[in-house]
């Protein structure tokens, strides 16, 4: 298995575009006189660090069960509050309070611009590929119970009068569009495919079971691209317009990745082999036009799914029913490659899988010329309901016309990190809780110039007993993945060592040439 493990682990991530619907730490410390930012009150004082052991990430011990472990989250305390944080080299980090609910913070000068330059090239170098959403798979009467089709129909049907109108189906739409539809653009949607029999422009749920089937993806995607071909009013406005690429942390044998690995580890205030074992670095490239309407990063808890992270720890992770969901894709070392056109395939079954991450830290590459900020449609709204949502005059996921309408704008700036949390942390049990609704999100059109980001996720499965077995699987693959490359690596000296050899008979006994030439 050995590096592959994380290879696919990547690839499982690669397409997720997740429409499912969270007090100063450890390395704090106070700062010196006239340092406290205007308005902000002073960090908690801590002096013991938890997290410096001295070991190196990669080499903790396993994670024991009989000490069980406790998420930490900072407290937000009001806008402009300041959490001063060490990172690996002692320097202090200022912590930012810009939202209180979800809590984001705003981190200036999280990275250097050598830093910024250097996670760039990795990824022109390692290559970029055109980003991918998540298509999740839709019941039919032959691959789905009547149950899990009035489920996915009650999650639709928001204001809960048992129909689907235009509204709510273009959220349900609009991930298999790939793209965001206007309420007059589903009617005629429903009357061309013919998925609205009585033509009242909404559909109950026997309409739903009979013509919401996979097939209806293939009738959508050509009828937007009909539309679009023959129709310059059409506004459609794609879900995500950019190219990205992963920078495997735990494998890439770089000292930047390192480092940034580690200031991760103190930033976030959590264990290392959470951090290690999380997601890879995304690195993200958008380009004039390009954007990523608003979106959720994590799913809402729900035990009968399985977290894609950890899948089914006991046999392989990440596989369910015995076979890997994941497609191979090209890593960062370009040992497995994937066609774009099985990649266009992949599909998220959120039947079984849902996304788990606990926080996600976001770091801006370079300053944009114009647009590509981080938009937070309904941070800190305190009257945002479903209900509220159905009735407003514009789609809050519509980043391209909608941007500056949302309640926190974050513009990109070189260098600069936010990080904000998905989930709420339980406090009966000190472990990952419900979801943030708040944390919708997404980028802004860039309008001039280019926009580069890296997202680390941090990925958490709320059965603790699930993280604490993925953790000593993950370990174990590491070792046994270090090891393998430690072989490699000799068996490729060895191997250089006989091809010298060769050459220096060569000079000396032509003969050798040609035996080994017959061989």
């Amino acid at each position: 298995m050995g590096r592959l493990f994380v290879v696919r682990f990547v690839v499982f991530v690669l397409f997720v575009s997740s429409h499912c619907a969270t007090d100063g730490g450890a390395n704090a410390v106070d700062s010196g006189p006239g340092e406290a930012r205007e308005g902000s009150v002073e960090a908690n004082v801590i002096s013991e660090d938890p997290l410096d052991d001295g070991t190196p990430i990669g080499q903790n011990e396993e994670p024991s069960t009989e000490d069980r472990l406790e998420l930490f989250q900072y407290d937000p305390v009001k806008l402009g509050h300041v959490h001063r944080v060490a990172d690996e080299s002692g320097r202090i980090m200022e912590l930012v309070t810009i939202a209180l609910d979800p809590p984001i913070f705003e981190i200036r000068h999280f990275l250097s611009d050598e830093e910024c330059d250097h996670v760039i090239e990795l990824a022109k170098e390692t290559g970029l590929e055109n980003s991918g959403v998540v298509l999740e798979l839709l019941p039919s009467l032959s691959d789905g119970s009547e149950d899990e089709i009035i489920h996915i129909f009650k999650d639709l049907d928001v204001d809960e009068n048992s129909l689907l109108g235009p509204a709510e189906l273009a959220d349900g739409l609009m991930d298999i569009a790939g793209g965001l539809l206007s309420e007059e653009d589903v009617s005629s949607l429903l009357a061309d495919l013919k998925l609205d029999p009585d033509g009242d422009q909404q559909l109950d749920f026997q309409e739903f079971k009979l013509s919401w089937t996979p097939d209806v993806e293939k009738s959508v995607n050509k009828w937007v691209k009909d539309r679009q071909a023959s129709n310059d009013t059409f506004r459609f406005s794609s879900t995500r317009v950019s190219d990205q690429t992963w920078l495997d942390q735990s494998w890439f044998e770089d000292d930047t990745l390192t480092r940034l690995h580690e200031r991760v580890v103190r930033l976030v205030q959590l264990p290392k082999d959470i951090v290690l074992s999380s997601e890879s670095l995304q690195v993200v490239r958008y380009q004039v036009g390009g954007h990523y309407h608003a979106h959720y990063d994590s799913c809402e808890l729900d035990d009968t799914l399985t977290c894609s992270h950890t899948g089914d720890v006991a046999g392989s992770v990440g596989d369910t029913n015995g076979e890997s969901p994941e497609t191979e894709r090209q890593s960062s070392e370009k040992e497995s490659e994937a066609s774009a056109e099985e990649e266009e395939e992949y599909r998220f079954d959120s039947r079984t899988l849902r996304l788990c991450r606990y926080a996600t830290v976001l770091f801006y590459l370079n300053d944009v010329e114009e647009g590509g900020e981080t938009a937070f449609p309904i941070a800190d709204n305190e009257t945002y309901s479903e209900e509220a949502f159905e009735t407003m005059p514009y789609s809050l996921y519509d980043l391209t016309y909608h941007c500056y309408d949302s309640n926190l704008v974050v513009k990109a700036e070189k260098g600069k990190a936010i990080l904000w949390y998905n989930h709420l942390v339980n406090t009966s049990n000190g472990w990952m809780g419900d979801s943030y609704n708040s944390s919708l999100h997404g980028g802004c059109d860039v309008r001039k110039g280019e926009k580069w980001i890296a997202n680390n996720w941090i990925n958490i499965d709320d059965n603790y007993q699930k993280q604490v077995d993925y953790h000593e699987f993950f370990h174990k693959e590491l070792i046994r993945s270090k090891e393998q490359r430690v072989k490699e690596k000799e068996e490729k000296q060895s191997g250089e060592q006989t091809t010298e050899d060769g050459d220096d008979r060569n000079i000396d006994d032509s003969s050798s040439t040609s035996v080994r030439d017959e061989l």
